[in-house]
């Protein structure tokens, strides 16, 4: 028995645990051929359906940021714990500094050499600079030939080079001191962004390099979802549209917001592109790192009739897509007694004659189906349409209120085991 017919029964069991035992007896010898198949149904409806995509988000924080050492480094000392909160510049880690601080102090030391060896070398060319205007004066009134002029011009020259070499040379050495007080600095590791602490992995002894990542901090007031259209949903999702955010952490809410930002470039791979959803976060309910599923709501279909997405059924023989009618004779019991409605029960009528229809999808929601082919008011099989591959002509058909059936559809596997080990031990209980 596959796993598909081993959900469609466990539907049935579940719904016929309202009509008693012999509700479930039947359910299974309509499986075996034997006795007329019993099946789920609800009317069909006249109405618009939400044109959504859903799509999964991945949560991060809005100004949210990886903190790696600059330099590599022994811990000395841990400041801050995860979910602690820190304003910018404030210091997350100290890393051993004794070889910073030596290296720095060189590093000065050098550039004081340096800055001696430019002061003697400007002294050197002020005093070749006025020789050059002595010798001047006396080429000038003919007491100096021009030979000791050209001889001072040049040292003149070479004055000026040593200079500038010596310069350079005091530039360089200021440069290698800015890098080494940098070092120094920087074995302190401090956050840039003022946020929460998160996912420490900062230890006391751990040799800790740039290649590690220490921590993570972002501010989590405000949230940023980030999500992955293909460039068909771009036909239709723009800027503004408005999105539903669930989330399995916490199934009885659901978070509103609007997508703020689509980046214009297509992956060359997928062909997918990135768009966010910016939003606060007063509820704490959003994580970074999180995923959540994304409901982009960019319209509503035309007016036309809808089913539930599990009545859809596909032929395995021929492939063709489809539902089951029942027709609705005079006892079939198609509208539920007011009370039977409110507890959303259904009795399993006498057996009515059913048929396969095919259809024409017109919209497609998460919950429901538009079609064509089907009128308002046709009750249609949701569950048990296996139960009819073998060509029966009748069934005993449950009638279901429509919003229980969409609630049923949200079941998960592990829910309907659950109901089902309820319901029987309700059953044992009203046999004792």
């Amino acid at each position: 028995m596959n796993k598909k017919t081993v959900v469609l029964i466990c539907f049935s069991l579940i719904l016929s645990a309202c009509g008693g035992q012999d509700s479930a007896q039947n359910a299974f010898q309509g499986f075996n051929g034997s006795q007329t198949p019993a099946v789920e149904a609800v009317l069909a409806q006249l109405g618009t359906l939400p044109l959504e995509e859903r799509v999964t988000g991945r949560v991060i924080a809005r100004n949210q940021t990886e903190i790696y050492p600059e330099v590599s480094g022994t811990v000395m000392e841990v400041f801050v714990e995860n979910g602690d909160d820190v304003k910018i510049g404030d210091p997350l880690v100290r890393l051993r500094d004794s070889e910073f601080s030596e290296r720095y102090q060189q590093a000065l030391s050098g550039l004081e050499v340096s800055k001696a060896q430019t002061q003697q070398a400007r002294a050197e060319l002020e005093l070749i600079r006025s020789q050059l205007q002595r010798t001047e004066s006396l080429v000038a009134r003919n007491l100096e030939n021009n030979v000791t002029l050209e001889t001072v011009r040049s040292q003149m020259a070479i004055t000026q080079a040593n200079l500038d070499l010596r310069v350079a040379q005091e530039n360089q050495a200021k440069s290698v001191a800015d890098e080494r007080y940098l070092q120094l600095q920087n074995a302190t590791i401090r956050s840039p962004i003022s946020g929460t602490v998160g996912q420490r992995n900062a230890e006391i002894g751990q040799l800790a390099s740039p290649s590690q990542r220490l921590f993570i901090v972002g501010e989590l007031s405000e949230m940023r979802i980030e999500l992955m259209l293909s460039d068909r949903m771009l036909d239709h999702i723009g800027i503004g549209v408005p999105v539903n955010i669930y989330s399995t952490s916490w199934e009885d809410k659901v978070l509103s917001s609007s997508i703020s930002r689509i980046s214009p470039f297509l992956d060359a791979t997928t062909m997918r592109t990135q768009a966010f959803v910016e939003m606060g976060n007063d509820q704490s309910l959003l994580r970074p790192g999180m995923f959540v599923t994304v409901d982009i709501r960019y319209g509503e279909s035309d007016e036309s009739v809808l089913i539930p997405n599990s009545a859809l059924y596909r032929d395995p023989r021929t492939g063709i897509e489809g539902i089951y009618i029942v027709a609705q004779t005079s006892n079939a019991g198609a509208q539920l007694p007011p009370q039977q409605e409110a507890e959303g029960l259904g009795i399993l009528s006498s057996p009515q004659p059913v048929s396969f229809v095919p259809v024409e999808i017109v919209a497609t929601g998460r919950m429901a189906t538009a079609v064509k082919g089907v009128r308002a008011g046709d009750m249609v099989v949701t569950v048990g349409q296996n139960l009819l591959q073998s060509g029966a002509q009748q069934v005993r058909a449950r009638l279901l209120p429509w919003n229980s059936m969409l609630d049923l559809q949200q079941l998960q596997s592990e829910d309907m085991f659950e109901i089902i080990e309820q319901n029987r031990q309700d059953a044992e209980a009203r046999k004792s």
